[in-house]
């Protein structure tokens, strides 16, 4: 159980003392219990366990939350980063392509005549 506020102490603490005081109370007289008491102290336990369990759900449910956000906006940037990898990729080529062409378009030209 996680104890966030003075008073949460508290009242953990006065539960288990009492409970301390009166199982000393039982051994000292050597009698136990009665069922309905032992019952009733299940049932406290049983419940305090069932809100433990309830606020562990909760919270794991939020940090899956984040982390699901974080998985999304992760995925989002990859995405992004391979679009822009993926243009500068083209451009390469694209530049790669550009010098065969001007190598073509640069076919040598004869020389001027001299005109009289």
């Amino acid at each position: 159980m996680d104890i966030k506020t003075l008073e949460q102490a508290l009242k953990l603490q006065n539960d288990l003392t009492a409970r301390l005081a009166q199982s000393l109370e039982s051994q000292r007289t050597g009698k136990m219990p009665a069922i309905e008491v032992l019952l009733k102290e299940k049932e406290q336990i049983l419940a305090s366990a069932q809100a433990e369990v309830e606020a562990a759900i909760k919270e794991r449910d939020a940090a899956v939350s984040r982390w699901d956000e974080r998985v999304t906006q992760r995925k989002a940037s990859v995405a992004k980063l391979q679009e822009e990898m993926n243009a500068l990729k083209k451009q390469l080529a694209e530049r790669k392509d550009t010098p065969k062409d001007r190598k073509i378009g640069n076919i040598k030209k004869e020389p001027r005549r001299k005109t009289r």
